[in-house]
């Protein structure tokens, strides 16, 4: 079927996953007011004044739900005036997809999925946090119509992101303290759609309350010591720059920023950017120290046959400012390499591994996957006799670290896959072209494809899939296990699972709890006894401590699991008899 004025974006080039900066201009606010933040369509703006401290309210029309902050605050923005503390909200028809966000973790899915969205969609999420906090957006699937199917992503340091086609788009990470993600879909063709998972990083307060100590690079003054005689109220001292790197920004008034980089060889420890502050009324300080530039101490070059790699100070937190390479080399160059992990944590959004095939190190023509979070990848296997690493790390929050095993193998294959915990898999061979089928146990659903196929890329069609306990079962066997779903990994947002054990009448079913991990009083399990003519309920728990045994007085038991929009725990495990 032909497509006719199709004109999502001007001049949109050729690559897969696209990024568009929409470069705009407007006048020169004075550093005193936010300007107006301007009317949304279907919507009201209440007030009209726009210096800092000044407030406006926002309402929609009958027939449209307001998504956003109703109410925005010009305040103070650190180097660049004043700013509105939220984005503008919008006007969301009754019915429509899309939404509001909060919390510190969450999840976004296109509508449907993983079946297939809807043709003609117009959907858009705001993800909302308190100022100063920033927040990764990390893809978990992402299958678009290329080119006619799009999802815009603002908040970023680029005005707009742009996204479509079927490669998995690299973390993305907000330069405010909102993202705003907005997804259409034209009248022809449907496809899956995509996963995402965010995370809130919470802004970093001053290390110190005083007045900070700024080593100078002047030696015979090794300590520049802000005074009240010596400095202006308004200056903070020259921050200096660090031995083996360098500073942009010479400007020292508050509010003013300097960033700082290393030369070759070396990596940052410390802040990558520091702000003036006012301290007192005549008190200026920097908002942290300057960082150094140290020696890199992680990442080698390998060879096979076979071999282990860990992220530094494994399995201790791994350090800030990461900046550590491995290159992987077969001893064999006719076999290629084959990537597993036994343990993987890194913040996610922030911190990521690239792994990347032979060529030149960091071309992104040759990565194969750039991973974060804590979900321990699948395997990878490597199309050259090369394969190279690339962890990096931002200024804050640390996390376990990975392991992984490598090893060469023969080409023509993609090495085996593995079998999902509660699962069973047909098929025992993984050379080009052999397919393998997955199922699950009773209780237990597949998430993922039931079918994968061993590409002449080196990978398969798809990542192993996971067999998740059920959100809805019926037990009827003597003796079982309850568990939430993803247990012992986090369970999800906005469940809401069902459980009944049936034993047999004039019998009593037992309840005991090996774990209990529940957001407290947002996430919680119901227990109700409905083995008799009057149902009564046993209790409703929350929190991480863990309930003691219950025993029923009929033969039947009913659990209820309700998570919400937000934040999660590890969940539970419960045996019954």
């Amino acid at each position: 079927m032909g497509r006719s004025s199709v004109s999502r974006l001007p001049a949109l080039d050729h690559h897969v996953g696209v990024t568009k900066l929409l470069e705009s201009t407007g006048p020169v606010l004075p550093s005193h007011t936010c300007g107006t933040p301007g009317v949304i369509p279907n919507g009201v703006i209440h007030g009209s004044r726009y210096n800092m401290g000044d407030k406006i309210r926002y309402s929609c029309e009958s027939g449209f739900v307001l998504e956003g902050h109703s109410i925005l605050t010009c305040i103070v923005s650190p180097g660049s005036g004043a700013q509105w503390d939220f984005p503008s909200p919008f006007c969301r028809a009754e019915g429509a997809c899309g939404g509001t966000l909060r919390g510190t973790a969450g999840s976004i899915t296109s509508p449907g999925f993983p079946a297939e969205y809807d043709n003609n969609l117009d959907c858009t999420w705001s993800i909302l946090s308190e100022p100063g906090d920033t927040i990764a957006l990390v893809f978990n699937d992402f299958l678009l119509e290329d080119k006619y199917d799009f999802l815009e992503i603002s908040g970023t340091e680029a005005p707009s992101i742009w996204l479509t086609g079927t490669t998995l788009p690299s973390p993305v990470i907000s330069n405010k303290n909102w993202l705003r993600i907005h997804f259409t879909s034209d009248s022809n063709h449907r496809r899956k759609g995509f996963s995402a998972q965010y995370q809130v990083k919470k802004a970093i307060e001053l290390k110190s309350r005083g007045v900070k100590m700024m080593p100078s690079k002047d030696s015979s003054h090794k300590n520049a010591v802000l005074s009240q005689s010596g400095l202006a109220g308004d200056v903070c001292p020259d921050p200096g720059v660090p031995e083996n790197g360098k500073r942009m920004g010479s400007t020292f008034q508050i509010g003013s920023s300097v960033q700082f980089s290393c030369d070759d060889s070396y990596v940052l420890q410390g802040s990558k950017s520091i702000t003036c502050q006012r301290v007192t009324d005549t008190l200026a300080a920097w908002s942290d120290h300057r960082p150094i530039c140290r020696t890199r101490t992680c990442g080698s070059n390998l060879r096979g046959p076979k071999g282990v790699i860990t992220s530094p100070n494994y399995p201790v937190q791994y350090e800030n400012n990461a900046h550590c390479v491995w290159v992987i080399s077969a001893m064999d160059s006719e076999k290629v390499i084959k990537l597993s992990f036994e343990e993987f944590d890194l913040e996610r959004g922030y911190d990521t591994l690239t792994v990347g095939d032979g060529g030149k190190i960091g071309d992104t023509r040759r990565v194969l996957f750039v991973l974060t979070g804590s979900s321990i990848p699948d395997l990878i296997v490597s199309l050259s006799n090369q394969m190279w690493l690339h962890l990096q790390s931002d200024d804050t929050i640390g996390s376990a670290g990975f392991k992984a095993n490598f090893e060469e193998i023969e080409r023509g294959g993609c090495g085996d896959p593995g079998v999902p915990a509660f699962g069973r898999r047909n098929g025992d061979r993984f050379q080009h072209g052999d397919v393998l089928t997955f199922i699950c146990q009773a209780a237990f659903e597949l998430v993922g494809e039931k079918s994968i196929t061993c590409q002449h890329n080196n990978q398969w069609s798809g990542n192993k899939p996971t067999c998740i306990f059920s959100c809805f079962f019926n037990f009827t066997a003597p003796s079982g296990t309850v568990l939430s779903p993803n247990y012992p990994e986090e369970y999800g947002n906005n469940l809401n699972c069902v459980w009944l054990i049936i034993s047999e009448p004039g019998s009593r079913i037992h309840l005991l709890f090996s774990d209990f991990d529940l957001e407290p009083q947002f996430d919680w399990l119901v227990i109700k006894d409905e083995g008799l003519s009057e149902p009564t309920t046993f209790g409703t728990f929350s929190g991480k401590d863990v309930p003691s045994q219950i025993a029923s007085n009929g033969h039947i038991m009913r659990l209820e699991f309700q998570s919400d929009h937000s934040n999660t725990g590890k969940g539970f495990n419960i045996s019954y008899t």
